[in-house]
């Protein structure tokens, strides 16, 4: 009779773990055993008559003591009656969000489909704890530049580990004084990067130009397999006023070179035609 209880005991004890692991891997939003630690949410709305449109976008922080996946950001419109004209769920530029890093989302809505909205709301609907993808990859180098018409975020990526990376995607978060104002994402995913090997991203936003005052710019990201080392924090941002530089100093250079030869040539134009005076 004993060895079938300590049988069954052992049975339940297995259970009750196995439905505690589940708990564990289903946290609702904010909530942690010590209740202090959150997932917190930034954002932005943008009118756009480019794209004829509204952009929302945004971050999220993984403020938790464990990394987390399929984060599920709600977007909701209501109208002057707080009756929801629209809703949407989308998820983050990362599959996983490591510990106390970053994230970003985005999504177009059409202008007939939030009309007349008065307000919206956003927010982290749910999301999983997950294990973390190991690092594998640095960003070595990278400049924010503020133009009239658009922003350019550049910079090289490096591949820190002994095998391959794939399907690399860099994103870089801008800050005003306020704090978050936009996202942008790299134009090409880098399809693979050898180890050791080095390339060369561009990331671009036409929603912020130079009349923003941008102060921070962070950037980081994730492949395939890999997450970055550590996020990329630039606290210089350039502005310029769209006029090439390079291009200027070499059209000051050849009309200089230009001008020379044009003086050099009449110079021995004038000691040919007093040759030939002489010579008369």
């Amino acid at each position: 009779m004993w060895k079938y209880f300590k049988i069954f005991l052992m049975f339940m004890l297995l259970f009750f773990n196995f439905i505690f692991s589940a708990l564990l891997l289903a946290i609702p939003v904010g909530a942690t055993p010590s209740g202090e630690h959150t997932v917190t949410i930034n954002h932005k709305l943008y009118l756009t008559s480019e794209y004829g449109g509204i952009i929302v976008m945004g971050e999220v922080i993984n403020n938790l003591e464990t990394a987390i996946s399929k984060v599920n950001v709600t977007i909701t419109f209501y109208d002057e009656n707080e009756q929801e004209l629209k809703k949407v769920n989308c998820s983050t530029f990362l599959e996983i969000i490591p510990v106390g890093r970053r994230a970003a989302f985005k999504y177009f809505f059409k202008n007939e489909d939030v009309e007349n909205f008065k307000r919206y709301d956003v927010k982290v609907s749910s999301y999983m704890a997950s294990e973390p993808k190991p690092m594998g990859f640095s960003i070595t180098s990278a400049r924010t530049v503020l133009y009239p018409n658009f922003t350019r975020v550049t910079g090289i990526v490096e591949n820190t580990i002994s095998s391959s990376i794939k399907y690399l995607n860099i994103f870089a978060l801008l800050y005003d004084e306020n704090g978050f104002i936009a996202v942008t994402d790299s134009d090409l995913t880098i399809i693979e990067l050898k180890s050791g090997a080095t390339d060369y991203f561009v990331c671009e936003t036409n929603l912020i130009n130079d009349t923003f005052n941008v102060v921070k710019c962070i950037i980081t990201g994730e492949s395939e397999n890999h997450s970055v080392q550590n996020e990329k924090i630039i606290t210089s941002v350039k502005t310029e006023d769209g006029f090439n530089y390079t291009i200027a100093i070499a059209i000051i250079i050849g009309i200089t070179l230009l001008i020379s030869s044009l003086l050099l040539l009449k110079k021995r134009r004038k000691k040919r035609k007093k040759k030939i005076r002489r010579r008369l």
